[in-house]
């Protein structure tokens, strides 16, 4: 009988969800790609992620935070897993123009894991 992946533990009891993270959802997964951005519209970065749970499936996460952005860039050079806690966006801004063709989350935190 398979059993789904048992969810890694940060240390912290998380409090109920707050109104402002409404809509908010904790995913995990593998960083494939940071990509960063110094434009006078935008300053950050978007990462592709490789969701654990729904293998095949890659979304986007924008965040203009660089903390974010470095724990994104060590889970890249890594491979550890991550999770991440954002909403997703109905209508996310695109820094070089086009579209995305894939989710996109706009992420608040981040835990990168060590699995050793």
């Amino acid at each position: 009988m398979a059993t789904k992946a048992s969810k890694p533990s940060s240390g912290v009891n998380k409090a109920k969800a707050s109104p402002s993270a409404a809509g908010s959802v904790e995913l995990f997964g593998h960083c494939t790609l940071v990509e960063g951005y110094a434009l006078p519209n935008f300053l950050g970065c978007h990462a592709l992620v490789g969701l654990r749970d729904t293998p095949g499936k890659v979304v986007a996460v924008l965040t203009s935070a660089h903390n974010l952005q470095t724990l994104l860039e060590t889970a890249l050079a890594t491979g550890n897993l991550i999770a991440f806690r954002g909403a997703k966006s109905t209508s996310p801004p695109t820094p070089l123009g086009g579209t995305w063709a894939v989710d996109v989350y706009l992420i608040d935190s981040m835990i990168l894991y060590s699995m050793h």
